[in-house]
């Protein structure tokens, strides 16, 4: 494969990888990780069970984590980089759409929900945030991680990005964690480096948040049910994240696996999905994930023509 077409099959994997692990892992949202091993490990599209907040989408149908990624994806596009007041605007009319439609209106978490209202309101970006320490951001910012080459660049735009709807110091720290291991990942670089560098640039804003990521790779040759009650797997940040990248780390050659195990690892799982499926699209490519899923996947080839967008845009080409 030629430099180009490998690199566009990386920018592709990475935002497909995304959506892919969200829409698989919103079936098991909220449930624990003996109640889904009991109901059946899921390794393909279907509908949430019921009580679970997307249980109203459609199979193959993604969640509010890629629908935020899209909405950042389109910013960089529109501005030509990060634009924080352009992003702002653009995310207070997509939570204004999703909150008035009924299918998608439980999907919307707290931090996003509050923050939404007060941008809606009159309230400036750099004061409407929540201070929840959620992962709304971390989830959504893999574009941050494509659109930008230099290391400090992709660090302060991913915690800039956070602060319109999450600014805790541990949302922040989760946001840049994960740009910074995008675009790791896109340079082929040892899990080891990806995970050290992730952790480093995020121990500067939060260091419980970074020493959690650096654990999440020493238990990588755990046994899953072990580590996922050690880090735990609510909406936090301190869980969903190291939860990403362990089994990002413990699938680290195998990213079909990576992804299942975080769909199925209890909690907030569509989030932790869809990090681990970022992750593995950035680092190997949209090849390694099985024809099923891109086929049944929601809206694929708007998000091939964004990721293509992104690839445009950068310093790349």
């Amino acid at each position: 494969m030629k430099p180009l077409e490998k690199l566009r099959s990386k920018y592709t994997g990475c935002m497909l990888g995304a959506a892919i692990g969200d829409a698989l892992g919103k079936q098991n949202e909220g449930l624990g990780r003996k109640d889904i091993l009991e109901n059946g490990y899921v390794t393909d599209y279907g509908k949430a069970r019921p009580g679970c907040p997307g249980e109203k989408l459609r199979e193959g149908q993604y969640t509010d984590d890629t629908e935020q990624m899209i909405v950042l994806a389109q910013s960089l596009i529109d501005c030509n980089g990060f634009d924080a007041m352009d992003f702002a605007e653009k995310i207070a009319k997509w939570g204004v759409e999703a909150q008035n439609d009924p299918a998608r209106k439980k999907l919307v978490g707290p931090s996003s929900s509050a923050a939404i209202s007060r941008l809606n309101s009159g309230i400036l970006w750099k004061e409407s945030g929540s201070e929840i320490p959620s992962c709304g951001s971390a989830m959504r910012v893999a574009p941050i991680g494509l659109f930008y080459n230099n290391m400090d660049e992709i660090e302060s735009n991913a915690a800039l990005s956070s602060i319109p709807t999450h600014n805790s110091k541990g949302a922040i720290a989760g946001a840049v964690a994960v740009a910074v291991a995008v675009r790791r990942a896109l340079c082929e670089r040892d899990c080891i480096e990806i995970v050290k560098d992730a952790a480093g640039r995020a121990s500067k804003y939060d260091s419980g948040l970074a020493k959690k990521i650096e654990l999440s790779f020493e238990k990588k040759d755990t046994e899953p049910d072990k580590v996922f009650e050690e880090l735990g797997t609510s909406y936090l940040v301190y869980d969903t994240v190291p939860c990403a990248f362990y089994c990002f780390s413990r699938h680290f050659g195998a990213p079909e696996k990576a992804i299942t195990e975080a769909v199925n690892a209890g909690g907030d799982t569509d989030s932790i999905a869809c990090m681990t499926g970022a992750l593995c699209g950035a680092l190997h490519g949209i090849d390694v994930f099985p024809e099923k899923w891109l086929k049944g996947l929601e809206n694929r080839k708007m998000i091939e023509h964004l990721s293509s967008a992104i690839l445009r845009k950068s310093e790349n080409i």
